[in-house]
């Protein structure tokens, strides 16, 4: 009996770091909210041709691991984040997030997202604002291409 007492107890103790680690991870994996003041900022920059091309070269090269070929968060590294990367074609995300929250998530980061204030210039980041707003567009684009072939 009292092998099995010291074996539960065992157990219970190789548990116990798990059930904090999970709480801790809950506690600090907070969703990321930028601050009123950051949500109210206008881009002051216009989509281009150029800028959206410069955009999407960065994003390949610097995004894509993570946030995925589409946007969709479904990167080949995605499933291996503590946190998931953000779907920028998710319709309704992108349609509640601000040109100004998105520029600031980008310029300040949240692990495992690097801060780009230091890679991009503030032009660049803006470009790439524009650049999101463009995945939404094109993942319904292709979902209605895609519905419309015969099967």
């Amino acid at each position: 009996m009292r092998r099995k007492s010291a074996a539960i107890s065992a157990v219970l103790l190789l548990l116990i770091p798990l059930g904090v680690a999970g709480a801790t991870q809950n506690e600090t994996n907070p969703p990321w909210e930028a601050p009123e003041a950051a949500k109210q900022v206008k881009n002051p920059v216009k989509p281009t041709k150029e800028g959206l091309a410069s955009s999407a070269k960065l994003f390949r090269e610097n995004c894509m691991t993570c946030h995925g070929e589409s946007g969709a968060g479904d990167g080949p590294a995605a499933e291996s984040l503590m946190r998931h990367p953000a779907n920028f074609t998710d319709k309704k995300m992108m349609s509640a997030a601000t040109d100004g929250e998105l520029f600031w998530k980008i310029t300040t980061g949240r692990g495992p997202m690097p801060s780009w204030q230091d890679q991009l210039s503030e032009t660049e980041r803006w470009q790439m604002v524009n650049y999101l707003r463009t995945l939404t567009e094109k993942a319904a684009a292709d979902k209605k291409e895609g519905q419309e072939k015969p099967q």
